[in-house]
Protein backbone atom coordinates (compact mmCIF):
# COMPACT_ATOMS: atom_id res chain seq x y z
CA UNK A 1 0.00 0.00 0.00
CA UNK A 2 1.16 3.49 -0.93
CA UNK A 3 1.33 6.40 1.69
CA UNK A 4 -0.33 9.12 0.21
CA UNK A 5 1.19 12.10 -1.49
CA UNK A 6 0.49 16.05 -1.06
CA UNK A 7 1.86 18.28 -3.69
CA UNK A 8 0.84 22.10 -3.27
CA UNK A 9 1.26 24.77 -6.02
CA UNK A 10 -0.02 28.14 -6.79
CA UNK A 11 -3.35 29.06 -8.27
CA UNK A 12 -3.87 28.01 -11.99
CA UNK A 13 -0.79 26.32 -11.89
CA UNK A 14 -2.06 23.04 -13.62
CA UNK A 15 -1.60 21.04 -10.32
CA UNK A 16 -5.62 19.74 -10.91
CA UNK A 17 -5.21 19.64 -14.68
CA UNK A 18 -2.80 17.19 -14.02
CA UNK A 19 -4.17 15.23 -11.17
CA UNK A 20 -4.74 11.89 -13.09
CA UNK A 21 -1.02 11.80 -14.44
CA UNK A 22 0.54 12.81 -11.52
CA UNK A 23 -2.17 10.19 -9.30
CA UNK A 24 -0.85 7.39 -11.97
CA UNK A 25 2.64 8.13 -11.81
CA UNK A 26 2.68 7.73 -8.15
CA UNK A 27 0.63 4.73 -8.36
CA UNK A 28 -2.13 6.07 -6.20
CA UNK A 29 -5.74 5.55 -6.68
CA UNK A 30 -7.70 8.59 -5.43
CA UNK A 31 -7.27 12.21 -5.69
CA UNK A 32 -8.44 15.09 -3.58
CA UNK A 33 -8.04 18.51 -5.27
CA UNK A 34 -8.78 21.77 -3.45
CA UNK A 35 -7.28 20.57 -0.02
CA UNK A 36 -7.01 23.70 2.97
CA UNK A 37 -3.93 22.38 4.01
CA UNK A 38 -5.12 21.87 7.74
CA UNK A 39 -7.89 19.20 7.59
CA UNK A 40 -7.51 15.40 8.07
CA UNK A 41 -6.73 13.50 4.74
CA UNK A 42 -6.39 9.77 3.70
CA UNK A 43 -3.07 8.50 4.69
CA UNK A 44 -3.17 5.73 1.59
CA UNK A 45 -2.96 5.42 -1.87
CA UNK A 46 -4.06 9.55 -2.01
CA UNK A 47 -2.95 12.14 -3.97
CA UNK A 48 -3.61 15.09 -2.31
CA UNK A 49 -3.91 18.41 -3.84
CA UNK A 50 -3.22 21.60 -2.29
CA UNK A 51 -2.65 25.65 -2.75
CA UNK A 52 -0.92 26.55 0.46
CA UNK A 53 2.38 25.86 0.72
CA UNK A 54 2.18 26.04 4.25
CA UNK A 55 -0.06 23.33 4.50
CA UNK A 56 0.45 20.96 7.35
CA UNK A 57 0.95 17.17 6.11
CA UNK A 58 1.15 14.36 7.76
CA UNK A 59 4.73 12.91 8.59
CA UNK A 60 4.39 10.01 6.69
CA UNK A 61 3.09 11.54 3.56
CA UNK A 62 5.50 12.91 0.67
CA UNK A 63 4.93 16.38 0.09
CA UNK A 64 6.26 18.35 -3.16
CA UNK A 65 5.42 21.33 -4.94
CA UNK A 66 4.25 20.91 -8.52
CA UNK A 67 7.02 21.69 -10.12
CA UNK A 68 9.22 19.19 -8.93
CA UNK A 69 6.01 16.41 -9.17
CA UNK A 70 5.83 17.42 -12.91
CA UNK A 71 9.77 17.36 -13.28
CA UNK A 72 9.67 14.05 -11.83
CA UNK A 73 6.95 12.26 -14.18
CA UNK A 74 8.58 14.10 -16.92
CA UNK A 75 11.98 12.27 -16.08
CA UNK A 76 9.89 9.16 -16.09
CA UNK A 77 7.98 9.59 -19.53
CA UNK A 78 11.54 10.40 -20.83
CA UNK A 79 13.38 7.38 -19.42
Amino acid sequence: MSRSVVIYGPHLCGTNANAQELREHFGLQAVIEDWDGHSSYPLDNTLVLTENPDAVADSSSKVMHHGWAMRELLAETRA
